[in-house]
């Protein structure tokens, strides 16, 4: 959990006045310090799951990306058909390439700081060399 949500249970969990009206609120709709636990597997929960939709969404377009891929090498084209196929790729590999954008943004606002694991897992193909 990074130390920005920590803080922020901390704050509400505390016996102290809360510092703000959010933390009030917060407060208020927990309850009680047995409600803290059940919050940060919440928390927690929802953390993985967005992480978990964001990767899938880079998994689908980078599927899309080698797909076309696949169409090129799998067919005789002319220099019409090829350059419709380069334009889809283009666009599919930048939205993979939004995708992997989106999942870092979200690992770094959890307190990720590292992504070369991610860039090796998730590899978004190239156009080859002619």
């Amino acid at each position: 959990m990074t130390e920005r949500i920590a803080s922020l249970l901390r704050r509400v969990s505390s016996s102290e006045a809360p510092v703000d009206a959010q933390d009030a609120e917060l407060r208020e709709r927990l309850g009680g310090r047995g409600n803290l636990a059940a919050l940060e597997r919440e928390i927690a929960s929802e953390i993985a799951y967005s992480l978990g939709k964001a990767a899938s969404k880079l998994e689908a377009a980078i599927a899309r990306v080698s797909a076309i891929l696949g169409e090129l090498g799998a067919l005789p084209l002319g220099a019409e058909a090829r350059r419709e196929l380069r334009l889809r790729f283009d666009e599919e590999r930048l939205l993979a390439e939004r995708r992997l954008r989106d999942l870092i943004i979200q690992r770094e606002a959890i307190g990720f700081r590292r992504h070369t694991d991610v860039v090796q897992q998730y590899v978004i193909p190239r156009w080859p060399k002619e």
